[in-house]
């Protein structure tokens, strides 16, 4: 018997923090990733972010919470006191060994990132015949959005501003909205 097509949904949760401030709106994450999809089912869908200090953490504490509610997976640390953290890109490392254990030939996976550290993961993916959609905005400042290397290497590309209507959250107190 062979194996089903898989769909995997990764998120740089830097990158989401940034496209969150763009927009000035959280994003539904869940409903994102089934509009990328293609109405596919998700069958993991991963949130990478580490928390650098208690502070952010607690800041952090109902987005996490959110997440888990809605199905994903949260990776990534929360340093200790006193403990050396990297400035940025640790996410990214974690986010494309995932992608490249997790993904199979004739997978696909949905990508919530902008940074061009990824393209060699991108380039790989491709290599082994799998579907790579990236989801991001060009309607941002350069050090937000992603490069155009990045966007080619890509099967597609969704730009978030011709979604925000539809995924943004509504700030109120329900479980079924993502919390800031």
């Amino acid at each position: 018997m062979s194996r089903q097509q898989q769909t995997y949904f990764l998120v740089d949760g830097s990158h989401y923090d940034r496209l969150r401030s763009v927009f000035e709106t959280p994003l539904d994450l869940k409903k994102l990733a089934v509009v990328a999809s293609g109405g596919s089912a998700i069958s993991q869908a991963n949130y990478y972010r580490d928390a650098r200090d208690d502070d952010e953490a607690e800041r952090l504490r109902s987005l996490f919470g959110w997440l888990e509610h809605n199905g994903f997976a949260i990776k990534g640390r929360t340093h200790k006191q006193g403990e050396p953290r990297e400035r940025y890109g640790t996410n990214l490392v974690q986010i494309a060994v995932d992608a490249i254990l997790l993904a199979e030939p004739g997978d696909h996976v949905v990508l919530v990132a902008g940074d061009a550290k990824l393209l060699p993961m991108l380039e790989v993916l491709r290599d082994y015949d799998i579907k790579v959609t990236l989801i991001s905005t060009l309607n941002a400042p350069n050090t937000i959005a992603p490069p155009s290397i990045l966007i080619k290497a890509a099967n597609s590309f969704v730009e978030l501003a011709t979604l925000v209507g539809e995924l943004a959250v509504e700030k109120s107190g329900s479980r079924s909205s993502e919390k800031d």
